[in-house]
């Protein structure tokens, strides 16, 4: 009998597969405002460390879906501050998370951002791991105000089906309950973020 319940609970979902492709390289990264009394760096902003495609989130929404906020620190929801650099890039977690900062350089920053789903601002951030719970959905862009070439993105969304491609594109979002939903594509420096309407069967995949 539970074998069988099992079996039939899987075969209510499926899973969303494909592989991302960037057409053309986006525009260069934005660089904050000192906040500190650093002064502004000179020089060219970096490009990440990550290949542009894995900045990519992709994301479903839907009624019921369930959303379960991350509290405990984890690599999941952790941004490092190393060699004057937000890493990853592009964090994406659900509503109602906490984001730990953790700075593994030998030099205090100052992490803030002005971003209406979650402003804050964490002053002269040392070795000690800070964090921040963010409540809104959305993108929040995050700017140290002493190093202003550091730039990184949280993308706050509200459901647990969300993934970012491997550095080749290729994603999964598995176990996604059977029905129709809107699947949503973002990164940074796209004008606006791309929407597909998709119906997931109840077992298989779809693959776009």
């Amino acid at each position: 009998f539970l074998l069988a319940g099992c079996l039939a609970a899987v075969a209510q979902a499926g899973d969303i597969t494909g592989k991302v492709t960037l057409e053309s390289t986006p525009g260069s990264r934005k660089v904050g405002q000192t906040k500190g009394s650093a002064g502004y760096e000179k020089g060219d902003v970096p490009a990440p460390s990550e290949s542009e495609v894995e900045d990519v989130v992709i994301y479903l929404e839907g009624e019921k879906l369930p959303s379960t906020p991350l509290t405990k620190m984890s690599g999941k929801n952790t941004i490092l501050q190393k060699n004057k650099e937000f890493l990853p890039h592009v964090l994406p977690v659900t509503k109602g998370s906490k984001v730990y900062f953790r700075n593994q350089d030998p030099l205090p920053h100052h992490v803030y951002s002005v971003s209406q789903p979650g402003s804050f601002e964490i002053v002269k951030h040392g070795s000690t791991v800070r964090s921040q719970q963010f409540d809104g959905t959305g993108e929040v862009e995050i700017f140290c105000g002493i190093h202003t070439k550091m730039n990184a993105y949280i993308m706050v969304v509200d459901s647990d089906y969300f993934c970012s491609p491997s550095r080749a594109g290729v994603y999964r979002i598995s176990g996604v309950p059977a029905g129709q939903y809107s699947l949503w594509l973002w990164h940074p420096r796209l004008p606006r973020p791309a929407k597909k309407s998709i119906t997931v069967p109840a077992s298989g995949s779809v693959n776009l």
